[in-house]
């Protein structure tokens, strides 16, 4: 027999409002920010977050931040790096002030390449165990 009413709310989609949460939480807000942001209560926010797609949605805008701001740190990278060379080579001026920031910045910019590098590879290993699961002939173990 058919069930009436509204549909469970983890057979429903992620609503807008819901999603914008999401992404206002990825970008560092607590969930009363969130809620408050979206016209909705921080309880009925934590109630979604249980939601199967809301994990997944949470993580892309986390990786989607990440990924701007890894952005920003390569865009300036020829400029810092200009700065210093510079810093190193003039003579009046004591190298130790500036070069803190600008080797954060490089070490920033590493470890970006070196988290996306390891994105990429669990996704590959992710995509071999499933292909092993389903029992795909694809994969070869070497």
């Amino acid at each position: 027999m058919a069930r009436g009413g509204r549909p469970k709310r983890e057979e429903q989609d992620l609503p807008p409002y819901v999603q914008q949460a999401l992404v206002l939480r990825a970008g560092g807000a607590n969930w009363q920010q969130c809620a408050e942001a979206v016209g909705t209560s921080a309880a009925n926010l934590r109630e979604w977050r249980k939601h199967p797609d809301a994990n997944g949605f949470l993580q892309e805008a986390i990786r989607s931040n990440l990924d701007q701001a890894h952005s920003l740190f390569a865009d300036a990278a020829p400029r810092l790096a200009e700065r210093l060379i510079a810093l190193g080579l003039d003579e009046r001026v004591k190298g130790y002030t500036a070069v803190s920031a600008i080797s954060e910045a490089f070490k920033i910019l590493q470890t970006g390449v070196v988290d996306q590098q390891q994105r990429e590879q669990i996704e590959a290993i992710k995509a071999q165990l499933t292909a092993l699961e389903d029992g795909t002939p694809e994969v070869i173990d070497v």
